[in-house]
């Protein structure tokens, strides 16, 4: 038999190895965080590898800064083209002329006569947002519809200087010659063709059909005027986000791009004071002085910058976007490096001075976190099933396991071992997928912040914490069940199989119950849906069929109703109650017959329980009665020898003795008697109106001097100077002697007894409440309040005080028979008794 592990140890190994696989979660997000940093940018996040070459760089000379600079430069080239497209004078431009076939081709050059059309870019716009429709034309329509033309072509303005594309050439004023043509089309085809509506006219006000003379070249500049329209209105969207973005109080960059085109040289920038006249402002001072810039003007072959982004990186940014960049260009960018704002930048400064150069050598550590995790595992697999439970004691002196244990092939299990081996797999799989969960949504709810954040590892540690408890939660109870072979006796699948064959079995069974409940219902059912078939005719006998069925149910619930209420007056006492049998039918009188059957039953019993009672009492009557009469002679005889003049010590102590204990069996008798007399309801009451005041203090008196041997000292308290009840004198007095002298046995020496009597209102009624409360003597945190009150039941277990176990039980039916509620309050050693009487005026 292998060695067991005490519960202490295995609980300590699993803590350490759910903080182990909370460190190795600290470590690998530490570790990755440390070493990469996510970029929360315009487009996305995006991430970088953070690079131990920049370990002993300041942040503004490292390749992370400038990895997020040449991004955000690739970001502004991409807003200042789009710009150009959108803006006259750095403003929004709505009544721009945009040429669709240049701006389509903006990429290429385009021969000098190519066919387009010039229209608004907020037509384009709003055309996009509406959606293009088109009209099918049939043979003789479409002969109609290009059958005089006048051709517009557009021819490049050889005078401008060389190195612009088509579309370069037509955002130059006046750089465009339209010319026309007129004639008749030569090239109708046949048959029909689809075209387009034209929604919106050209700025000549003129539509697509005028500016061509073939089908072919109608369909090509539909396509030009489709496409340039829906890039425009992408376009239009990214300028708006991107303009924001790169806003001057949004982020730490500045740029300043000008290009010159035809004579005219327009500005893109963010800098207020940048975007009017600038004679006499030295630019390139005011980059410089933001801390970080790039100068770029490739047509005066000047490159200056204090970045590490080379003259390289700019060219080949530029280049994708050179239908908007002539040769004749400036570009100034710069990076203040106070960091006004939060962006980009000043997150790629967070995540670097949280570089972990030496993420590598964490990584050993969790290869020795994982090493301690995997050993402390198997060794707890191994132990499973043999763990030292502690051991509890019952009431009924009996020792049992805590929390539910069980055994099964000499292997301990536990409560959690009997759910169902799927549903514990499910648990498990629950418990370790939530913190994963949130561990990755976090950064995808609340952005890079939370990646970069320096609270991001230690979330992981608690996540994986967590999610180890769950995966200990499983495999250790797997092991167990694996060991004790109830694997599959705890399944759900068992479960199922077993319970679907006692289905089947039990209908078996129990075949006429089926056969008399689901064969005339299915047989109801059929009979109704064969009915209505018959449509008018047979929905009449199914309604006839209906009614008649529900009188019939009607009658058999009623016929069942008498035979419930039945029940519960036999439940209320009445036990000679017979339910009539002559109405009633089928099976209902076997019902009936059975209840019947139960009253007289019932009746016998109580008849036999009576007797019984009545012969225990005649018997305790008659045996205390026996005992009684030689009884008083030895007390006399003993009263006798008292009164000798005894010189002997040892025949006055055992002369002491007999007296103590003819006494106290005298009492013994009488509370015998009494409490048979009680419980045989063999005793009368004579009610009266009683200062129960008054009643309480005499007892008082009478119980003071016995007080006093013990050190007691009763303190008495009551609302006001007379508080009335009705009781029976006598019997009222036998309760408060038999509480006090409760209290006179079992109350710890020399403590206050409390005796407080209140008036309370419940339920509308005044009610006098004696509490009397005291310390106890021994312990009674293994007696049960309502135990008390049974007879033979003493608060002194081992029985070292003299007492008969009758007094509180005898105090409690007296109270009871005088319409009072007695009731037993136990808080530790502190015992309390509560007498309920009604008031009186």
């Amino acid at each position: 038999m292998k060695k067991s592990i005490s519960l202490d140890k295995r609980f300590i190994l699993r803590l350490v190895q759910h903080i182990m696989a909370g460190i190795i979660g600290f470590i690998i997000v530490f570790a990755i965080t440390g070493s990469n940093i996510i970029i929360d940018g315009l487009y996305g996040d995006y991430s970088y590898t953070l690079k131990e070459t920049d370990r002993n760089r300041e942040y503004e000379e490292s390749y992370l800064f400038n990895n997020i600079l040449g991004n955000n430069i690739s970001n502004i080239i991409r807003l200042v083209a789009i710009r150009t497209q959108m803006e006259t004078d750095g403003e929004y431009d709505s009544e721009k002329n945009v040429d669709v076939t240049a701006y389509v081709n903006r990429g290429t050059s385009l021969p000098g006569d190519y066919i387009s059309a010039s229209y608004k870019l907020s037509d384009l716009l709003k055309w996009a947002q509406a959606g293009f429709e088109y009209q099918v034309l049939d043979a003789e329509e479409a002969s109609q519809f290009l059958n005089s033309y006048t051709i517009y072509t557009h021819l490049e303005n050889n005078s401008v200087s060389g190195g612009m594309n088509s579309y370069l050439n037509s955002q130059i004023d006046n750089n465009i010659i339209l010319t026309s043509i007129s004639g008749n089309s030569e090239e109708n085809g046949s048959g029909s063709h689809t075209v387009l509506i034209n929604r919106y006219q050209s700025a000549d006000g003129k539509n697509i059909e005028d500016y061509v003379s073939s089908w072919s070249e109608y369909e090509e500049l539909c396509a030009n005027v489709v496409e340039a329209a829906r890039d425009l209105e992408l376009n239009y969207s990214e300028h708006l986000e991107t303009l924001s973005y790169y806003n001057y109080g949004n982020t730490n960059i500045r740029y300043y791009v000008s290009r010159s085109i035809g004579g005219k040289t327009e500005v893109y920038t963010n800098v207020d004071s940048l975007m009017g006249e600038t004679t006499g402002v030295n630019i390139a001072e005011v980059f410089e002085d933001y801390g970080k810039y790039i100068y770029y003007c490739p047509y005066e072959l000047k490159y200056e910058s204090n970045t590490l982004i080379s003259e390289s990186v700019i060219q080949s940014i530029i280049k994708d976007y050179d239908y908007a960049f002539p040769d004749k260009i400036k570009v100034y960018i710069g990076v203040d490096t106070t960091y006004p704002c939060e962006d980009e930048i000043t997150q790629g400064k967070e995540g670097f001075l949280q570089y972990v150069p030496y993420y590598k050598e964490l990584y050993g550590l969790g290869v020795v976190a994982i090493l301690i995790y995997l050993l402390i595992m198997i060794y707890l697999i191994i132990k499973e099933g043999h763990v030292k439970y502690n051991k509890k004691k019952n009431e009924d002196g009996t020792e049992s396991y805590e929390g539910g244990i069980w055994f099964s092939n000499g292997i301990t299990l536990e409560a959690k071992d009997k759910i169902f081996t799927e549903a514990m797999f499910l648990i498990t799989i629950i418990i370790i997928a939530l913190p994963i969960a949130v561990l990755f949504a976090l950064p995808m709810k609340f952005g890079s912040s939370v990646y970069n954040s320096v609270f991001y590892p230690l979330i992981a540690a608690v996540c994986l914490f967590i999610a180890d408890f769950g995966f200990g939660f499983g495999i250790y109870s797997y092991a167990r069940r694996r060991k004790a072979h109830e694997l599959w006796n705890y399944s759900f699948t068992r479960w199922l199989g077993k319970n679907g064959k006692n289905l089947v079995v039990n209908t078996i069974q129990n075949s006429n119950i089926v056969i008399r409940t689901w064969v005339p219902y299915i047989l109801f059912l059929l009979l109704n849906l064969g009915l209505l078939t018959l449509r008018t005719p047979g929905l009449v006998v199914a309604i006839v069929i209906d009614i008649f069925v529900g009188i019939s149910l009607y009658n058999i619930n009623k016929e069942r109703q008498e035979i419930i209420n039945g029940i519960t007056n036999i439940k209320n006492g009445d036990v000679k109650f017979k339910v009539d049998s002559n109405n009633i039918h089928s099976e209902n009188m076997v019902l009936a017959d059975a209840v019947n059957s139960i009253g007289d039953g019932i009746e016998k019993a109580v008849s036999t329980s009576m007797k019984d009672e009545k012969l225990k009492a005649d018997l305790i009557t008659n045996v205390s009665h026996d005992i009684k009469t030689p009884l008083t002679s030895i007390i006399n005889y003993v009263d006798l020898l008292k009164r000798e003049n005894i010189d002997n010590p040892k025949a006055k102590e055992y002369i002491a003795v007999l007296d103590e204990k003819s006494q106290r069996l005298k009492q013994l008798t009488e509370d015998l008697v009494e409490a048979s007399k009680i419980s045989s309801g063999n005793i009368t009451m004579e009610f009266q109106r009683i200062d129960y005041v008054e009643m309480i203090n005499q007892t008082i008196g009478e119980f003071y001097e016995k007080f006093e041997q013990k050190g007691l000292k009763p303190v008495f308290k009551y609302d006001k100077d007379s508080i009335f009840i009705m009781a029976d004198a006598r019997h009222l007095w036998r309760v408060l002697e038999n509480l006090l002298n409760n209290v006179f046995k079992y109350a710890l020496e020399n403590t206050r007894v409390y005796l407080d009597l209140k008036v309370v209102e419940q339920e509308g009624i005044n009610k006098a409440v004696l509490s009397i409360k005291n310390i106890s003597a021994t312990e009674l945190n293994n007696i049960n309040a309502d135990d008390l009150t049974e007879r033979f039941i003493r608060g002194d277990v081992s029985r070292t005080t003299e007492g008969s176990g009758l007094g509180l039980s005898i105090a409690k039916n007296l109270t009871l028979s005088q319409k009072g509620s007695f009731e037993i309050m136990l808080d530790g050693d502190l015992f309390k008794v509560e007498i309920i009487f009604d008031e009186v005026i």
